[in-house]
């Protein structure tokens, strides 16, 4: 069973997932693109100097990389 290389669970046969090179989820992939909730929202130190946002911290990385597709979804629809 292969992990994924962000979020380090388990990738489950039938999930979407990039398996070339590292294994990550398509959610996590995503998520290395797109970036954090914070980045999309500009709270992250990319945009806010000083800012340490990032990820919510309650949520698993693969909470957070689901989070962050779907609010990049969000904005792609609203633009």
């Amino acid at each position: 069973m292969k992990h994924c290389s962000f979020c380090e669970e388990p990738i489950l046969k039938g999930e979407a997932a990039r398996v070339f090179g590292e294994p990550l989820h398509q959610e996590c992939h995503l998520r290395l693109i797109f970036g954090s909730v914070a980045h999309l929202e500009r709270r992250c130190g990319c945009f806010v100097p000083g800012s340490m946002e990032s990820d919510p911290l309650t949520m698993t990385k693969r909470q957070a990389a689901r989070a962050a597709v779907l609010l990049f979804g969000v904005m792609s629809r609203s633009n």
